[in-house]
């Protein structure tokens, strides 16, 4: 590879900041989930019935979703705090329309796209997307640019202008 240009950082490092985000999300998704009475739905995903299962579903599914936002999105939102947050509002809201009004509807069965019923849902996901993002972009690795030359000397190499060739005249020959 050129040391002209480099990934801003490779894709493993990427996902593994993203599950970490997830994970942070995701807890805060489930305790949101949790007093509105909602999280007993993962369980039924696995066929359990207590809490644990539950919890052990969400966190697994949360851990995904970050890993998958950290691959897709986290080349574009390294070290940035407020794109992060408009990234993980879009995710997260994605995120609730495929979790809460698709995937888990068909399981439990419920009434599928129920946007008014499950309003406080989607904000709950909207919460773990941001999360996530916020997460991610401080413990996410870091851009690296590669196309900036460096410079190797310290002082007046980066006060004084750089020295210009002069035009011979076509006289001086």
């Amino acid at each position: 590879m050129s040391d002209a240009y480099a990934s801003p950082s490779n894709v493993v490092s990427r996902a593994g900041a993203g599950v970490v985000g997830g994970l942070a999300g995701g807890l805060l998704l489930g305790a949101t989930l949790q007093v509105m009475g909602g999280v007993m739905d993962f369980a039924e995903l696995a066929g359990g019935r207590t809490y644990s299962v539950a919890w052990t579903v969400l966190l697994g599914i949360c851990a995904v979703a970050g890993g998958l936002f950290g691959v897709l999105f986290g080349r574009f939102i390294s070290r940035q705090i407020v794109s992060a947050i408009g990234v993980g509002l879009v995710y997260g809201g994605a995120c609730g329309v495929l979790l809460a009004l698709l995937v888990l509807p068909l399981v439990v069965g419920g009434d599928l796209l129920a946007f008014e019923a499950n309003m406080p849902t989607l904000g709950a996901y909207v919460l773990f997307g941001v999360a996530t993002g916020v997460v991610y972009a401080v413990a996410g690795p870091r851009r690296r640019y590669w196309h900036y030359p460096r410079r190797q000397s310290i002082g007046l190499a980066y006060v004084l202008p750089s020295r210009r060739r002069r035009r011979r005249s076509e006289d001086d020959d």
